[in-house]
């Protein structure tokens, strides 16, 4: 009787010892390591015919680079650790890329200095991790969203032209071990996020170009010339250079 008691006493701390391992290790796989955005690799898309040789400014603003947060991932079963995620330097590298394809003269500014400059600003930028657990496999629904304003403004900071780039991307993988949690998550919210840059370049690409209808439906032209029709970023474009000549004739 002694022996028995004895063993299952033995049994039992072995399953203490053991349940209380498994809950450590289960504990340090849902700290998810920092997601950082790889460079996006964007698609030739043949601008030469839409190339502007016109000089100009371009100014982004500090908060693209700096971009970087913490993403709490949802579920309805469990609490997990937030995923950092750096998105910056793989944004703001992606958005001039961009703009070199269109503009063969671009000077970049830390402020704007009195000469027609292109302005790039963040408005959203929204991840989104879903975690669904199952008994076998744990599923992940992640996307990702992100919102640019676009803009061209004269060497007296007049507004010429303005349109909202949206970029948006969504993932999900169902092949993750339920022990595993979130060992996949990093990866696939830097997958979305740089899957969203790209949406997004591809839409300034297509302002630019101008086969978008931002060109029609935001394109506003200066009061001091509201009888010039603009229609195109070239257009644009020619305004700011008409406009210099004008002042440097007076």
């Amino acid at each position: 009787m002694a022996q028995s008691k004895v063993k299952y006493k033995r049994r039992h701390q072995f399953v203490f010892v053991y349940a209380a391992a498994a809950f450590v290790i289960g504990c340090t796989a849902t700290v998810p390591q920092t997601a950082r955005v790889q460079d996006a690799d964007l698609p030739d898309y043949k601008v030469g015919s839409h190339q502007i040789e016109e000089e100009i400014d371009l100014y982004i603003e500090p908060r693209i680079q700096a971009l970087s947060l913490k993403v709490k991932p949802r579920s309805d079963e469990g609490v997990y650790h937030p995923i950092p995620v750096v998105v910056g330097p793989a944004l703001e590298k992606a958005l001039l890329e961009v703009t070199r394809q269109h503009f063969s003269k671009v000077t970049i500014v830390s402020a704007p200095e009195n000469r027609p400059t292109l302005s790039y600003e963040l408005l959203t930028y929204k991840p989104v991790v879903s975690v669904v657990p199952g008994m076998f496999s744990t599923r992940l629904n992640i996307s990702a969203r992100m919102a640019m304003q676009v803009s061209i403004n004269s060497a007296n900071g007049e507004q010429l032209f303005s349109a909202t780039a949206i970029g948006t991307s969504h993932v999900t993988d169902t092949k993750i071990a339920a022990a595993d949690r979130l060992k996949d998550g990093s990866r696939l919210l830097e997958v979305a996020t740089r899957d969203a840059i790209i949406d997004a370049m591809y839409d300034i690409s297509s302002i630019f170009g101008n086969s978008s209808s931002a060109i029609s439906d935001s394109v506003r032209i200066s009061s001091t010339d509201s009888g010039a029709a603009v229609e195109t970023m070239d257009d644009v474009v020619l305004h700011l250079r008409t406009w210099r000549e004008n002042e440097s004739g007076d």
